[in-house]
């Protein structure tokens, strides 16, 4: 089998002959561990389908046609090229991915597939409110996941970045907290970001900064993962949680809240914060503070508009 830039054992670029220790130490914290495990999975699939490596446009271009034939979604065959041209690349070869015979089989590829893709639903305000009512805060169980549901919705986190924190990623101040996130989907490279989170004003049921203080405090975390397993009996794991148990736990609680059916999941946290401040007049500059986009269309495809009447255009008549 030709050989892979990726070691399957660490899952890290594998070593280049010559380079210094400082230098292959770098090149292993080029790609993060789950853009390694993704790529990996990519390449399993070509080749199951008979891909050679190094690859012809040709043939990645007929690859890409069959994957498409398949049913493949548009944005799942943009990650299989990608990950081609990735390895083409590690591999110090040209990358056949930006021939005109592959991009334009992708053009066709969109040209003739409904490019909507399917996305998270908004979890709103008010439903948020709904979930966290049915949460029993004199648990554990309920006091964390009040604290990392709230957290998740008015930080705009996504679940990987929310089960990430760290105690020492908080810095406390009497406005509220500053969060530092040190890696994302968006942000590789391990650029630090932070996000700021304003204590509500007293009385406030649920406010983040304060279910944040108040799990820590009942925790008694002082140094590592904030949010971490919490046994059937209501003990405290070692271990940070995962973010599949973010998800699990989410699931639980929109069916004692009745909204099983509605299709959310973590990312509507996301979703939800987005198209709240948006709609609360809050500019796009406020709200990428919080949710860290940098590129304007990708932050647009998240304004959700809950309804369809919401600030029409034909909302004048004759009285």
């Amino acid at each position: 089998m030709t050989a892979t830039p990726f070691d399957t054992r660490h899952g890290m670029p594998k070593i280049r002959e010559g380079l210094t220790p400082e230098a292959r130490r770098l090149l292993a914290q080029s790609v993060s561990p789950n853009t390694v495990r993704a790529m990996q999975a990519d390449l399993r699939v070509y080749r199951q389908a008979g891909g050679r490596l190094p690859a012809t446009d040709i043939e990645i271009a007929n690859y890409l046609s069959d994957q498409n034939a398949l049913g493949k979604k548009p944005a799942t065959l943009e990650r299989y090229a990608n990950s081609l041209h990735m390895w083409h690349r590690y591999m110090n070869l040209p990358s056949p991915v930006h021939t005109m015979a592959v991009r334009s089989v992708m053009r066709g590829i969109k040209r003739t597939r409904d490019m909507r893709q399917a996305s998270a639903p908004a979890l709103r305000l008010d439903e948020l409110y709904v979930l966290l009512s049915k949460l029993d805060r004199e648990t554990l169980h309920g006091l964390r996941d009040a604290a990392m549901f709230t957290l998740a919705f008015y930080g705009a986190f996504r679940r990987s970045e929310v089960v990430a924190i760290t105690v020492g990623d908080i810095e406390w101040r009497p406005e509220g907290i500053i969060i530092t996130v040190h890696h994302s989907k968006t942000n590789q490279s391990g650029r630090i970001e932070t996000k700021s989170l304003m204590r509500a004003p007293p009385g406030t049921v649920y406010c983040p900064v304060g279910l944040l203080e108040a799990w820590i405090q009942a925790c008694g975390v002082q140094r590592g993962a904030v949010f971490r397993t919490v046994s059937s009996a209501g003990r405290l794991g070692a271990g940070r949680m995962t973010d599949q148990a973010l998800y699990v736990r989410m699931k639980q609680a929109l069916k004692a809240a009745g909204l099983a059916g509605k299709g959310y999941t973590p990312h509507s946290f996301r979703a939800g914060f987005i198209t709240e401040a948006h709609l609360r007049g809050k500019s796009d500059v406020q709200i990428k503070r919080i949710s860290g986009h940098r590129d304007q269309r990708t932050f647009e495809r998240y304004i959700r508009v809950a309804d369809l009447f919401e600030d029409a255009a034909g909302d004048f008549f004759e009285m």
